[in-house]
């Protein structure tokens, strides 16, 4: 099944138009992937918030030292 698209439109000035069309660059490909690429990485960064919203609510007890000994002993 084909991916499904949507169309998302900016506004420029013409002389940056030109500047585009002069460079020779697939415009449409770079910023895709950028626009790609900063989701991603926004997506990640509210999941680390999460992450760390959740950690902080997790209460260890003991002593960690004690569990780096048992650890080491087990090997």
């Amino acid at each position: 099944m084909p991916e499904v698209t949507e169309v998302f439109t900016i506004r420029i000035s013409k002389e940056l138009k030109e500047l585009m069309k002069e460079s020779g660059i697939n415009w449409s490909n770079d910023i895709r992937g950028y626009i790609e690429a900063r989701a991603k990485s926004l997506r990640l960064h509210k999941l680390l918030g999460k992450i760390y919203k959740d950690a902080d609510k997790i209460k260890v007890k003991g002593d960690s030292s004690q569990i780096i000994r048992e650890y080491r002993d087990a090997r």
